[in-house]
């Protein structure tokens, strides 16, 4: 079997976690990076050993060398490489989310289906051992009839005013920030654990600083789509936003800092969830709970190698694994060696996706934009 030859588009911290997930495979090796700056790509290629590099993503999609293309960039301009990648059928590895509406996701979705290539989307969490873990004690129903999934993802890394990221410009991120960045998370994990999509909506969605100092020098709406990272998002393992300098300047911003949505999942179980990125000393990653007619079981990103199973009357029992799974760097190594796996046809025959498809990331954007449209609405929204 040939090797899978990888190519990056924007080479940020995301970029290069995935540049070093995909050597740790001995089936796998990349071949070329592209960034907008081609001093910057340069640099990148001959520090990581890269044999080729470009300025223009067109480029890298371009070359026979290349048969699975890694979208690292930032939101709004997934949905364009996706779709030049798609469209000289290679494989196709994004970041969250897919796009930044849904008519974008579900074109890249039906051109997907029509090209016959196969896809995926960042969506770690799955990958934790203790997450994969609970979906099979769900789905032999230890925990009886699942009624309610409930949890949050808390950050604090927009807190201030000063905080400033692309993200925070619609024009770059999309007009959901915390709830596209993060929520999407939340709701794809929950979808994943009960195996059920959400089907309606009713969300509160608000900006606690409508308007932010941006750092000196950087233009509206203008970022760096040579790299991208996936947020400061705990540990330590992703930089935070840039710190305001002496020529920064207010600016207005439109996109929330928090929100909190009710959902309702198509076989009827009820789900709870509120996302922050103001929240002090929100550090870490999601929590989620899955309350049953049995049992309820918990799992929280900051102790990822537990679930905790509660019973009425019972002691509640601790479940550890010990699977190197550990930590999102980790599980995103997970993923891509699964969807690897699947490009490879390495996976077992009739062994189950785990990772998740444009399928998922389409139904990902579909709930966030009903969520905004509930926010501004004031009532449930259906998908």
């Amino acid at each position: 079997m040939r090797t899978i030859r990888a190519g990056i588009v924007g080479v940020g911290k995301i970029g290069r976690a995935q540049i070093a997930a995909v050597r740790s495979m001995a089936f796998a090796d990349v071949a070329a990076i592209a960034m907008r700056d081609p001093e910057r790509a340069a640099a990148m290629a001959s520090e990581l050993k890269i044999s080729t590099h470009y300025r223009d993503y067109r480029d890298l999609v371009a070359d026979p060398d290349v048969d699975v293309v890694h979208v690292c960039t930032p939101n709004s301009s997934h949905f364009e490489i996706c779709r030049a990648a798609i469209g000289a059928g290679k494989a196709v590895l994004c970041e969250k989310p897919l796009t930044i509406s849904a008519k974008e996701s579900e074109e890249l979705l039906e051109l997907a289906i029509s090209r016959n290539v196969k896809t995926a989307v960042n969506f770690v969490y799955r990958h934790y051992a203790a997450i994969q873990a609970l979906r099979d004690i769900i789905n032999r129903g230890e925990l009886g009839d699942i009624y309610a999934v409930h949890g949050e993802y808390l950050q604090d890394w927009l807190l201030y005013d000063s905080d400033y990221d692309w993200r925070v410009e619609s024009s770059v991120g999309g007009a959901s920030r915390a709830m596209a960045d993060i929520g999407s998370h939340w709701c794809d994990l929950a979808c994943f654990l009960t195996g059920e999509k959400i089907v309606e909506v009713c969300a509160d969605l608000a900006t606690f600083l409508p308007r932010r100092r941006r750092p000196g020098g950087r233009a509206a709406g203008r970022a760096d789509t040579s790299g991208g990272s996936d947020g400061p998002a705990g540990a330590g393992q992703f930089a935070g936003a840039e710190p305001c300098d002496s020529a920064s300047s207010l600016v207005d911003v439109d996109t929330e800092d928090y929100g909190s949505a009710l959902l309702r999942f198509a076989g009827g179980i009820r789900g709870c969830c509120t996302v922050s990125q103001v929240s002090a000393g929100g550090r870490t990653g999601p929590s989620i709970q899955a309350d049953g007619s049995k049992a309820s079981a918990q799992w929280s990103y900051e102790s990822p190698g537990l679930l905790v199973i509660r019973k009425r009357h019972e002691p509640d029992t601790i479940l550890e694994y010990s699977n190197p799974v550990q930590n999102r760097l980790q599980a995103q190594k997970a993923m891509i060696e699964s969807f690897y796996s699947a490009l490879s046809e390495r996976a077992s025959p009739g062994r189950e996706r785990l990772y998740a498809d444009f399928a998922d990331g389409h139904h990902s954007v579909e709930v966030v934009e009903a969520m905004m449209a509930s926010s501004r609405s004031g009532h449930w929204e259906r998908l």
